[in-house]
């Protein structure tokens, strides 16, 4: 399902450290800035190489992050807290403010492993705090065709193969810059957002908001939902 190809490490799902070290922070968090204040813990689900820890840095957050590739670990800017684990086993003795699961890694094609996400987030987080999620934008994975579909910086993205097998999507991509070349395999499961909102119920999250102008971020709170009593009439 994950493979990748080029210059340098590959991470287990595909990811070439060299490229993901090239490529910049172009804004992703702008749809759930207010979410993110200055001071606030923040455990980050699949760091990489920092390109959002970088970020939350500079907005004055606390990162946690977390990846299970040495080679992408390495690459973190200082401040942070890295952490060697797996998202699906990790098991911190801290609680956080906030959960950042960016990316798009809840679009993974198994149904175990996005619920495993979910569950890492629930396991780590303080009553009342936040989780912000990034998706790929359904219609786009329904539609992209063959062709360069993304300039990101100096890099230039373009989609080599896909192949449509509902309910999920196959893709490959090619990442060009300087003369060098990687690509990355995949396959992910386009989500509706109630199919989002189902599976993070599940998990005793509530209070879901989406945002950014393809809907592709949702904010939710974990933990009981407070839910006022009606006032009793005196006699």
């Amino acid at each position: 399902m994950f493979e990748g190809s080029g210059p340098g490490a590959q991470t287990l799902d595909g990811c070439s450290v060299e490229l993901y070290r090239r490529l910049p922070y172009l804004g992703e968090l702008g749809p759930v800035r207010h979410f993110l204040p200055a001071g606030a813990s923040v455990l980050e689900l699949g760091c990489g190489t920092g390109r959002h820890t970088r970020t939350l840095l500079r907005w004055g957050l606390r990162p946690t992050a977390v990846d299970n590739s040495p080679e992408m670990l390495a690459e973190l800017p200082a401040g942070a807290i890295p952490v060697s684990s797996a998202i699906e086993t990790l098991a911190l003795r801290e609680r956080f403010d906030i959960a950042l699961l960016a990316s798009c890694l809840i679009n993974h094609p198994s149904s175990h492993a996005r619920s495993s996400y979910v569950a890492a987030a629930s396991n780590h987080l303080k009553p009342g705090a936040q989780f912000l999620i990034e998706r790929h934008d359904p219609q786009w994975l329904q539609g992209v065709e063959v062709g360069v579909i993304a300039n990101a910086g100096s890099v230039v993205v373009s989609l080599e193969s896909v192949n449509r097998v509902p309910p999920l999507v196959e893709m490959k991509l090619r990442y060009s810059v300087a003369g060098q070349e990687w690509t990355q395999s995949f396959v992910a499961a386009p989500l509706a957002e109630r199919e989002i909102e189902v599976l993070l119920s599940e998990h005793g999250f509530h209070s879901f908001s989406w945002h950014g102008s393809a809907r592709r971020w949702i904010a939710t709170t974990f933990g009981h939902q407070n839910v006022a009593k009606p006032e009793r009439s005196g006699r």
